[in-house]
């Protein structure tokens, strides 16, 4: 593994979020702003990246690994990280208002902006199309089963609306998937499809300055002052990625699904994480503060699972 690739990738997060938080500081936006500017990316944006990655796929792989893909990641992002990370947040004693948010952050981590560029590191671009179908179905269940977590626990939550399985982020998921079924991708004329990335291409430096700004509104010390944060990382970026890659490797056959699979789950809390908290109510600071945390420590965390588990795979 080049370990240049991850640093520069946490070295270029860090930048945009400092720049975000600068930006609020200097009243440049404001919360009206950050509002609807998070709204355009979860509606907009994220979509667009979500289709651009089927689009600008050129190798077809053999469909028996591209089934296990997508069945392993169904069930990483509906049952099994769900699962484990509502235990971990009664295991913290979480605030009840806060236990969804714990549960959605564990569920789901960065695969787009840092997953990405280590895969590329790692497995080069037969990699990345394995990568960007797990964040095809990564993308189905956070516009989904996401939102659902995001209110639990919280009393003030609105009831669960239907209507928000058809969001644009559901229904250009679903789209995606069928458009790489049936083949038709690479017939999409370029200037289309090239379109369609420019605009997705704007996902992941604009969740980071919605980071920055959302770390602006608080005392920055408050940062580190969350002391639940701490060993609840710790066991989601270090213990958790481990222990799961034994039953992984009992099951997932294909050697390189198996290493997309483990990288994917090692990544700090998704961006998203700061987004669905702003756009649906719930706690955006702890989001923001998690965020943060997960993504610095992710500097020594990811590099160690790697190679923990190469150790393991050598032995």
């Amino acid at each position: 593994m080049d370990i240049k690739i991850l640093i520069t990738s946490m070295v270029e997060l860090f930048i945009i979020i400092f720049v975000g938080y600068f930006i609020y500081k200097a009243k440049i936006v404001d919360d009206n702003f950050v509002k609807k500017f998070t709204k355009l990316v979860l509606d907009v944006t994220l979509p667009f990246m979500i289709l651009a990655s089927v689009l600008k796929l050129e190798d077809r792989q053999a469909l028996p690994d591209v089934i296990t893909a997508i069945a392993v990641a169904a069930a990483l992002f509906f049952l099994i990280l769900p699962g484990i990370g509502y235990l971990l947040a009664k295991l913290i004693r979480a605030k009840k208002e806060q236990i969804g948010l714990y549960t959605f952050m564990n569920a789901y981590s960065n695969v787009g902006f840092m997953g990405f560029p280590v895969i590329a590191a790692l497995s080069g671009a037969v990699g990345l199309f394995y990568a960007a179908i797990f964040n095809l179905i990564f993308n189905l269940s956070i516009y989904t089963l996401g939102i659902w977590m995001m209110n639990k626990g919280r009393e003030d939550a609105t009831k669960f609306n239907a209507k928000l399985l058809l969001s644009p982020g559901v229904i250009l998921s679903l789209l995606a998937i069928i458009i790489y079924f049936l083949g038709i991708n690479t017939k999409v004329p370029v200037i289309i499809t090239d379109t369609i990335d420019s605009i997705g291409s704007i996902t992941s430096p604009a969740a980071m300055l919605l980071i920055g700004c959302s770390l602006a509104k608080m005392d920055i010390k408050s940062v580190f002052s969350e002391y639940r944060i701490y060993p609840w990382t710790i066991i989601k970026q270090l213990i958790l990625p481990v222990l799961l890659w034994f039953p992984l490797s009992l099951i997932i056959k294909n050697e390189l699904v198996l290493n997309v699979t483990y990288v994917l789950i090692a990544m700090p809390v998704a961006n998203s994480a700061v987004l669905f908290a702003t756009n649906y109510g719930g706690d955006s600071e702890l989001a923001a503060k998690a965020t943060f945390i997960t993504t610095l420590f992710s500097l020594v965390t990811v590099p160690v699972c790697i190679l923990i588990v190469q150790s393991l795979a050598a032995a």
